[in-house]
């Protein structure tokens, strides 16, 4: 079984110390694109600018992602990729989310007879995570009861 990694999960293990993010590390292995650790520097960057958190809170919050990337294979964004998220999706998914699911479907293109769970809090995106046939341990959607 491969856990693919959204940064909303992420991000709210770091901030909130929310820990659905145990699900995903309970996998073989757990992947991400690039993108995660993006998503994730730039939502810190603005609470520390919002005044949402202070240095030592940033600097804390920074440790973790770099311990938790320690452990996601991420994958970069290939041309593959990239044809792939500008192509058509199920249900409308916004740019970012076309590429973490782009990412996950060339995943499961080069992993056949693996499992793959999403690791999502946006409800989008699982949603289409779903329709695309991948497991979604968190949606919280109740048009996709799990």
């Amino acid at each position: 079984m491969l856990a693919y990694l959204d940064s909303s999960t992420l991000i709210r293990y770091i901030l909130l110390g929310e820990v659905s993010i145990n699900q995903a590390f309970k996998a073989d292995l757990v992947c991400s694109s690039i993108v995660l650790e993006v998503e994730c520097r730039r939502v810190l960057h603005r609470y520390r600018f919002q005044g949402e958190v202070n240095d030592s809170a940033l600097e804390a919050a920074n440790y973790l992602l770099v311990s938790v990337l320690g452990s996601v294979r991420l994958s970069p964004i290939s041309s593959r990729i990239m044809q792939r998220a500008m192509s058509a999706f199920p249900l409308p998914v916004t740019t970012l989310d076309a590429i973490h699911l782009a990412t996950a479907l060339v995943l499961r293109d080069r992993e056949p007879d693996e499992t793959i769970l999403v690791f999502s809090h946006d409800i989008g995106m699982n949603r289409c995570a779903r329709v695309l046939g991948f497991g979604v341990p968190l949606a919280a959607d109740p048009f996709f009861p799990h």
